[in-house]
């Protein structure tokens, strides 16, 4: 492994559906093993993680920042607005040594490997509110996925690791200086706005929880500077040890589950999934022309 680790078998999760507890030796050993896929999603970008040094019956909380004694494999990436540089990582290693200080949770920002100024992929968000089933939320992702091809984008979905799906849309590098942030963002709420124009009764862009029973609430806001999404693969620090899990689009299906996929089960389920993600980028300036100029709904 490469990474020295203390109490290797501090327990972080009391089990992973499975009956058995997850340590941070399980962690690391499957950070290690999932980790040469991970790496292009994270590497290259300021990682804010979520820490339980006790397990999941302890405090958990946010760091973004590095402390000034950071393991030798993780890395510091300064910031323009920033006092503090922020955690990043450029190896397996880096992530193995991220399970060593208990980061349970990975969220990086969304910017181009090394560029954080510049949008690197567009990050959708549906989130079900109170009443709205599963497979409700399948339907949806796939219902953003022709709107996305329609801007001759190419998306991709995963799970959360709880209860909602994340589509996701690589970008190129930009030719022009207009593909920033803030054009990134309002393209992104503009493709929320209308297909929540389209079916009030299911969307809403609108993220008070009064106005979110049977509702999916379409999150645009992962799409700025410093906003983030977890990360694909990542755990997330809640009963059961699941994970951020990459789909194939015929798995997302109405009979998805996504309690399937957990630290222990992701390995060997994730097959083919998101292969051609890297060669799928496409130019901002592009969809935001043909936003411009499309109707949703008379395709």
């Amino acid at each position: 492994m490469g990474v020295a680790l203390t109490h290797p078998y501090r327990e972080f999760w009391p089990d992973a559906d499975d009956g058995k507890a997850v340590t941070k030796e399980d962690l690391a050993y499957y950070f290690e093993t999932v980790g040469a896929w991970m790496m292009p999603h994270i590497e290259g970008r300021p990682l804010s993680i979520l820490r339980a040094p006790e397990g999941l019956g302890g405090q958990l909380f946010f760091q973004r920042h590095a402390e000034p004694h950071t393991d030798s494999f993780l890395k510091t990436m300064p910031l323009d607005g920033e006092a503090k540089p922020y955690f990043t990582v450029d190896s397996v290693e880096g992530l193995i040594s991220l399970a060593q200080i208990a980061a349970l949770e990975l969220h990086p920002t969304n910017g181009r490997p090394g560029e954080p100024e510049v949008p690197g992929r567009l990050v959708f968000d549906l989130d079900p509110g109170p009443g709205v089933a599963f497979s409700i939320v399948t339907k949806a992702a796939h219902q953003l996925r022709d709107r996305l091809e329609v801007l001759n984008l190419v998306p991709f979905c995963k799970t959360t690791g709880g209860k909602g799906l994340h589509v996701v849309t690589p970008l190129t590098a930009p030719t022009t200086a207009s593909s920033d942030w803030a054009m990134a963002k309002a393209c992104a709420e503009e493709i929320c706005a209308r297909l929540a124009a389209e079916e009030p009764d299911l969307y809403i862009v609108n993220m008070a929880k009064k106005h979110r029973q049977h509702h999916i609430f379409l999150d645009y806001l992962r799409n700025d500077r410093m906003a983030t999404a977890v990360a694909p693969l990542s755990p997330r620090a809640k009963p059961g040890a699941h994970v951020s899990m990459p789909l194939t689009w015929d798995q997302v299906t109405d009979d998805l589950d996504p309690k399937t996929f957990t630290l222990r089960t992701a390995p060997d389920l994730l097959g083919k999934a998101w292969a051609d993600y890297h060669k799928a980028e496409r130019p901002l300036d592009e969809a935001l022309r043909r936003l411009g100029k499309l109707n949703f709904a008379n395709g």
